[in-house]
């Protein structure tokens, strides 16, 4: 049990380092919005406050294997201990972030309803017809799970195999799927996907969580690297 806090500590002390710059991000683009809205009082003026910190939550596990896996082995934690760490301390990093993501968000609202501020937030969520406020943020934790859980297995893989492959099987990918735009049809699957976009954000995290979860067998038995 000590290994594993010490694991989770060792994690989360960077993560909370991101947790005050993030904030401090935010805090600022929202200021640099409202200072628009206020002064140029531009119509239709719809920003995005949403992109950069799902952008940052998803894409930050490429890191967590790195010097945190190193220390946590060196110190006495076995791979198991530091894997179920890092999607502990991960979990409550994005719920922090998309809490006071969502403040911030609310704080704007609230300006925009009870002053003369012009301020309408773009959002994820905006693709999804008839939600409501609560399915807004249902969407954004939604989408950071699918690329945080994506980048986790994607960090792993890296881990394992090295990147030069990596890079190589993602090329792979890239490729099988540009032909398969080209050759073949995928206007039925656009046409689904637009149709049922509540129900494609909800596939994407389901295949964001999957992915999460394959980093186990992928690093339980991997070898340390210097």
């Amino acid at each position: 049990m000590n290994n594993l806090k010490g694991s989770f500590s060792i994690i989360f002390k960077d993560l909370r380092l991101q947790i005050y710059t993030f904030t401090i991000v935010l805090l600022v683009l929202a200021g640099v919005y409202v200072a628009i809205a206020i002064f140029n009082e531009l119509e239709n003026f719809k920003p995005v406050i949403s992109g950069p910190i799902i952008g940052i939550l998803g894409f930050m596990p490429l890191f967590l294997f790195g010097d945190p896996f190193k220390a946590s082995i060196e110190l006495g934690a076995t791979r198991k201990q530091y894997i179920l760490s890092a999607w502990i301390s991960y979990i409550i990093f994005v719920f922090i972030m998309l809490a006071i993501h969502e403040l911030i968000i609310f704080i704007i609202d609230l300006m925009t309803k009870f002053t003369d501020v012009n301020l309408d937030l773009a959002r994820i969520g905006d693709l999804v017809p008839n939600i409501n406020g609560f399915d807004y943020a249902w969407i954004d934790f939604l989408t950071v799970m699918f690329l945080a859980g994506i980048c986790f297995l994607v960090a792993a893989i890296i881990y394992r195999v090295g990147i030069i492959p990596t890079l190589i099987g993602l090329f792979a990918v890239g490729v099988v799927i540009f032909v398969w735009i080209v050759v073949g049809d995928v206007n039925p699957l656009v046409n689904w996907v637009f149709d049922h976009a509540y129900q494609t954000f909800h596939i994407l995290g389901l295949a964001g969580l999957i992915s999460a979860l394959l980093i186990y067998p992928l690093m339980i038995r991997v070898t340390l690297k210097d």
